[in-house]
Parts: structure tokens; sequence; C-alpha cells
């Protein structure tokens, strides 16, 4: 056993002869009732004199004798209670001082005061004890920088790395930001399946389970309802969106999770060029609403949210930091030994479309940082989307910020031609063995053959958002909770 895991157990064993003490003295160390008059920032707010109930989580105790300080932490910050044995008693300050524990959940009434030094503070009056901790906060001991210990005990984090906890608010207001935007622009919020028989809108690898009850193969949804939400669109609703889970049996990186969250809408009667103009609008109204500014560091990076934003052809942003004109290279043979000669990575199974992204995501848009529309990427790429006055490339954007993908958009394929044409070449890469090739959805192109309005649509993953703006270097660091390998 280590000399940390000993202390722990030593501790709790201490700590659980106090709660049978404290049981003794006729104590509830559990109790059901609070009667919570102010919160830690609401009672700091109140004149000298006022009488105030407030509850939390002692984070700090100091006993000088006859008098005690304490730090008393709730959800809206952190406030100092003082503890006099001649106001409340010789037994009650007794068993304060040698019972209570930081880390102890309490609730103490008593009356505004500032100390000599000029700290606003309360004198407690009485006190009951809410919830007993039987373990320490671990920087008694060791502090909270291992990284995995952080995501397996995330809650602890939560508890003694307060920025940590401004993330996931961060977090929060951003979600509640894009909602609140979009309803303003009149998109209405809908709900889609999660479990589908075929698992489309995305390149991906699916999460794959069994339904008992019909003997049926579904997926986990790789996006957020996108082919249902266009079928929504033929049903004639205009406006949608869902903000929702999404799950992706693949690698996990800085950027990259198994399960996370997104936004997608659509939107009838308008294209990618409305699209780009609703961003600059939307966009910058969710930051300053989030955090408050326009203006983040990410990296060491300054980015500005405020629009507009710069627009480049994937097609030339490619070439410029590349040195590869990609139109004259038309199979994967030719694309893949020129990328050879110059140096850069190359999957021999990979399709030409998988070769261009690569060549894009190894060169071009690791240099962008400041907000960008990359726009019109290969037919390959987006089988979903409406192709450019260039037959090879199509009609959508790409918001690039400190070079990852924060927002995908296009304007919507609605042809059921061409449709059905781009899920057969889907599904020949699959054959082929690219098992993140699109699923042929036979009832959506059905669907699209009642017609489909002209349509733009948009996806945003709302992790790498909020990674973003609470310069985050990790999506982990705005999950409340990471999925982590159990250690047995």
């Amino acid at each position: 056993m280590s000399q940390e895991n000993s202390n722990v157990n030593d501790e709790r064993k201490a700590r659980l002869q106090k709660l049978e003490d404290l049981k003794e003295l006729g104590i509830n160390p559990y109790p059901a009732r609070v009667s919570r008059t102010h919160t830690a920032k609401q009672a700091l707010e109140e004149a000298e004199g006022s009488t105030v109930t407030i509850t939390g989580r002692l984070m700090l105790k100091r006993d000088m004798g006859k008098l005690a300080f304490c730090q008393l932490r709730d959800a809206s910050g952190q406030v100092q209670i003082a503890l006099k044995q001649d106001d409340i008693g010789k037994e009650s300050y007794k068993v304060f001082v040698k019972k209570l524990d930081v880390g102890d959940i309490l609730q103490i009434t008593g009356e505004r005061f500032v100390t000599h030094k000029g700290e606003q503070s309360v004198m407690i009056a009485s006190w009951t004890l809410l919830s007993k901790a039987l373990l320490p906060l671990p920087d008694k001991f060791h502090g909270m920088n291992d990284e995995e210990l952080r995501y397996r005990k995330r809650y602890i984090d939560f508890l003694v790395n307060p920025e940590e906890k401004e993330k996931i608010e961060v977090r929060s207001r951003l979600v509640r930001a894009m909602r609140d935007f979009l309803h303003g622009e009149g998109f209405m919020e809908v709900e889609t399946p999660m479990l589908e028989t075929i698992a489309s809108g995305a390149m991906a690898k699916t999460f794959d389970t069994h339904l008992n009850a019909f003997d049926l193969d579904v997926h986990l949804r790789i996006c957020i309802g996108e082919l249902w939400q266009k079928r929504l669109l033929v049903g004639g609703f205009e406006k949608t969106f869902e903000i929702g889970r999404a799950f992706r049996n693949e690698g996990v990186d800085r950027q990259h999770n198994p399960e996370f969250t997104m936004i997608e809408f659509y939107w009838a009667y308008a294209d990618y060029e409305d699209n780009m103009v609703l961003h600059e609008r939307m966009l910058p109204y969710i930051v300053k609403e989030a955090v408050g500014s326009l203006i983040v560091e990410h990296d060491g990076h300054k980015i500005d949210f405020a629009g507009p934003y710069p627009r480049v052809t994937f097609h030339d942003v490619v070439l410029e930091h590349s040195g590869i004109d990609i139109n004259d290279y038309a199979d994967k043979q030719s694309l893949g030994a020129i990328m050879k000669e110059k140096g850069y990575d190359v999957d021999p199974s990979a399709s030409r479309g998988k070769l261009v992204d690569n060549l894009y995501k190894q060169t071009a848009r690791p240099s962008i940082i400041q907000p960008t529309f990359v726009l019109n990427y290969p037919a390959e790429l987006k089988p979903l989307a409406k192709k450019a006055e260039d037959p090879r490339y199509t009609e959508m954007f790409q918001l690039i910020v400190n070079g990852f993908e924060l927002s995908n958009s296009y304007t919507e394929l609605n042809d059921p031609i061409d449709q059905r044409e781009r899920f057969e070449k889907q599904a020949q890469d699959r054959a082929d063995g690219d098992d993140e090739a699109m699923q042929y959805d036979h009832d959506y192109v059905e669907a699209l053959e009642h017609a489909m309005p002209p349509a733009t649509g948009t996806g945003i993953g709302i992790d790498r958002f909020a990674a973003l703006i609470t310069g985050s270097h990790t999506l982990r660091e705005v999950t409340t909770f990471p999925l982590v390998k159990p250690k047995e």
C-alpha cells in the first residue's frame, strides 16, 4: 500500500470515529431539511448587522483557541465565517472544532460583520451539519495535479480546481446562447432518433448494438439527425435545430471523443451564402454571452470572433500551403505520388477524397488561426452537399478557428438523382474497404423524390467550441465526466 493510500485510509478511519461521536451526541450527520436564506454571494451583499443563513462546504478551518475562522463555499462563491466560543457556548464550539472537518457540508446562521483587516465575514450564531465527509479533499495530501486522476474523480476536480468548474459553466452559457439565438431567428427545436438502422449524415465508424424487440441490428447516430431534419424540410418544417449527443467509434485525442455534443440546424429557402451571413451574427453573439468578450485566448493566440470572416476556397488554400494543385491529379494514384514526392504522409489504401483531405489537414488547416470560412470542398468529401459551379466541388464551408473545424455547413443537396449516385459511390468505397464511407439510405432518397426545398444546414461541435473559448487543450476539460478506461 502506498503512503498516499495509507494516509487516506487513516483519515477515513478517524472521520468514521467522528461520525459515531456525532451520533452519540444526538447530531444527525445527514439531515433532510435545509433552511438557507442567502447564497454566499448574496450574504456578502447584505449590510453589516444583517442576519443570514447560508450553506456550503467547509474549505478551510483555523482554530485559534476560543476563536475559529473558516471558509465556506457554495456555487456562488466563498465567504469567511467566524466562530466565538463565548457566543455559541463551550460545548458547541468544541464539537465544531473537534468533530467537523474540511469537506463537511454545513448550514450556518449568523450576523454579517467586517473583520479589523476589512474582510467581509459572517459571525456564527448557530450551525448545523448537513453532510459529513468521510474522505478528505485530495489537496490535503498531494494536490489534484494528476490529469488521469482528475478525470476519474471529476467531482473532486471541480471542488479543488474552481477554474475547471468555470469551464463547465461557460459551456452551459454557450449552449443557452445557441438556443436563444436560434429561437430568436424563428428556428424550432426538435428531437430525432439516436438509434438508427442506417447511420448517415457523416463519414465515420459506428457504435453497433442489437434491438431485441425487433431482432434488429442498429447503430448509435453519428450526427444530430441530419437526414431526419431534412425529412422534416420535406414535411413542411422550414427552420429546425437539435442539440444532442453523437457517437463515433474512432480514436481519442485532444480534439476527439467517442461521444460528443453537437448542434445541427436546417433552414429552408436559404443557401450557404445566407448561412455565412447568419454565422457572422450568431457566433459573436454566442461568444459574448458565454465569456463576456469577443476576443478569447487559446494556444497563445488572441482570437477575435468579431465578423465578417475571411473567405478562401479549399482548392486555393491547399495550393498555397502544399504547392500541389489538386485539380491536376484526378485519381488517387497520381495524387498519392505527388504527395509522396513532396514528403507528405500517404495512406496507400485511401481513396482520392481521403488523400485530398489528409493533404489539407497536413498543410493548410493548421495555419488558419483567426475565424475563416474555407469554401467548396471536393465532392468526394461531401456527399450530402449541392455541387458548386465547378462540379468537382460542393457549395459548402467550414469555419476554421485555430487549426480545427468549428462549423460544417452546406447548401443541401436536394436532387434525388444526384443523391442516389453519390450514395452509390459511397457504397462502392465501403465495399472497397473504407469503413467510414456513408451508408446508402434508400428511404431518404425516396423522401427527396417528394421534393425538398432548397436549404442550408450546419453542424457545430459544442465540445470543440467550448474548449476553444475556455482556452482548454483537450475536449475532456469541457466535458463533465469524460470516458476513462477502467483500472481493472
